[in-house]
């Protein structure tokens, strides 16, 4: 493939207005969950009471146990451009690994893996996605953990080894944006 497909490929990729800066960007936006699902079934005065929301942490402590998500990545790859689609998403760690990841979250230390599971319902499978098994991977940089999904018969697995189309890339940004749940 030559400079002037990878060009061609590129600009297949539709602009789309951040809500968070207002700018004009030319790449996909990240679909961002603002909270775990289990926050948002919440009623107001648990969430002042109970819970701890953070851009990167939320514990819920209930009166049996105690609940602790960190926030992550999801990459789904995007066949014909070359860029992918990002969920920002929530997981659930247990206490050992978040309170070892979370002393080691200003470090930025790459290259250690956890266990949880999805935290945040998926809009864009028919299935549930919550409480999927997964490995957390640490990344340096600053950068959020990337998660793998563990192998299971679920749509979105198929996603993750055959990627999606631009169009499923974009009518998936359009759905998110009407959800109340959302960072795009």
């Amino acid at each position: 493939m030559g400079i002037f497909d990878l060009f061609k490929k590129k600009l297949k990729t539709t602009e789309f207005k951040c809500s968070t800066c207002g700018e004009i960007h030319d790449e996909l936006p990240a679909l961002g969950f603002i909270s775990p699902f289990y926050y948002d079934t919440l009623n107001e005065k648990d969430k002042k009471e109970i819970a701890e929301l953070s851009s990167d942490f939320c514990v819920i402590t209930h009166e049996d146990q105690t609940d602790r998500f960190i926030r992550t990545t999801l990459t789904i790859p995007v066949n014909d451009i070359y860029e992918d689609l990002d969920y920002g998403i929530w997981v659930s760690l247990s206490e050992k690994s978040f309170n070892e990841y979370k002393s080691e979250f200003k470090n930025n230390i790459d290259g250690k893996t956890y266990f949880g599971m999805i935290s945040n319902e998926i809009p864009d499978y028919k299935e549930s996605t919550l409480g999927l098994h997964v490995n957390v991977n640490t990344r340096s940089g600053g950068m959020r953990p990337e998660i793998s999904v563990h192998r299971i018969e679920h749509d979105i697995i198929s996603d993750l080894e055959n990627g999606i189309s631009i169009e499923e890339a974009e009518k998936r940004i359009e759905r998110m944006k009407k959800t109340l749940h959302n960072n795009v």
